[in-house]
């Protein structure tokens, strides 16, 4: 997955400080699709990315991730509490109405708080998503 990013400081180490407007289907080209806007206000993201090219402060340059691990880390983070949701509806199958669902309300939010948070916790500590900068831009 790449991106377009702005430098925002040097840091030690061989990486950079980088300022990623966030992402969204849209290809913000509203000129020609009349497109909805709803991403002219986007946040910005800042972020470190490994820099072994030598951008300067300031420069626009593109960043990388491995999309495949973060196609990973969506789909535990996302999907974890919804497994444990269905799951508990089918286990209680044999259970009145109310206390499947309740069953199964309750397991939606074991699964979030006793594997998602924690997982994107250690996540955040230990930077398992890295940014690399793979091209820089011309001012």
């Amino acid at each position: 997955m790449t991106q377009r990013a702005v430098v925002r400081r040097r840091l030690s180490g061989g990486k950079v400080e980088v300022q990623v407007k966030r992402m969204s289907a849209c290809s913000h080209d509203c000129d020609s699709c009349a497109g909805c806007g709803s991403m002219v206000n986007a946040g910005e993201v800042i972020a470190v990315a490994q820099d072994d090219l030598g951008a300067r402060v300031g420069q626009s340059v593109t960043v990388e991730t491995a999309s495949s691990r973060v196609l990973k880390l969506a789909a535990a983070l996302y999907l974890l509490p919804f497994v444990g949701l269905f799951g508990a509806y089918l286990l209680m199958g044999n259970a009145s109405e109310g206390a499947a669902a309740l069953a199964a309300v309750g397991a939606f939010f074991l699964v979030l708080l006793g594997v998602c948070i924690p997982l994107d916790r250690y996540l955040r500590r230990h930077r398992a998503v890295t940014l690399r900068v793979v091209a820089l831009e011309e001012p």
